[in-house]
């Protein structure tokens, strides 16, 4: 017979083992995103091609408002067929595949997805994105209204 004691324990490791897929798998891609949780806004740009025009246009427009851009702790992820980045750091063939899954995006479509410092999804567009509108649903987040000092260029 179990003691109340041995119940508890096994409780305590059945919630460990159920929380563990929470945490990803332990592979670089699976935990890409959440390494940014609470500190950073990742814009994800999704396109076929390094050279698709609307990938290039949106690149323009982001260097254009750089200082608006980092001002808002936002870091930058490309991914396109086979590779990609995500804050300056490359993205192996898999990790660039999960991504495109997890947003459910194609391998030929273009996309944007704007992830909150929560985590969660905050925007999404299937053409060149209006940078003011991003900035404008960042501005319009309640962390973004209790952040201080935030970024004057």
């Amino acid at each position: 017979m179990m003691t109340m004691r041995s119940i508890r324990r096994l409780a305590v490791v059945l919630v460990a083992v159920a929380m563990i897929p929470a945490f990803g798998s332990g592979t670089a891609g699976a935990a890409e995103l959440g390494d940014y949780r609470w500190q950073s806004r990742p814009l994800l740009l999704f396109a076929p091609t390094e050279s698709d025009p609307r990938l290039v246009e949106t690149l323009s427009r982001i260097e254009a408002t750089r200082c608006d851009f980092d001002g808002r702790d936002m870091v930058l992820g490309v991914v396109t067929a086979g590779t990609g980045t995500l804050d300056g750091q490359t993205l192996d063939a898999d990790e660039s595949q999960r991504l495109r899954s997890r947003f459910a995006i194609g391998e030929d479509a273009f996309g944007g997805v704007l992830i909150g410092k929560d985590g969660g999804e905050k925007w999404r567009v299937d053409e060149v994105p209006d940078l003011r509108r991003i900035y404008a649903v960042i501005d319009g987040m309640p962390m973004r209204s209790r952040e201080t000092g935030a970024g004057a260029c």
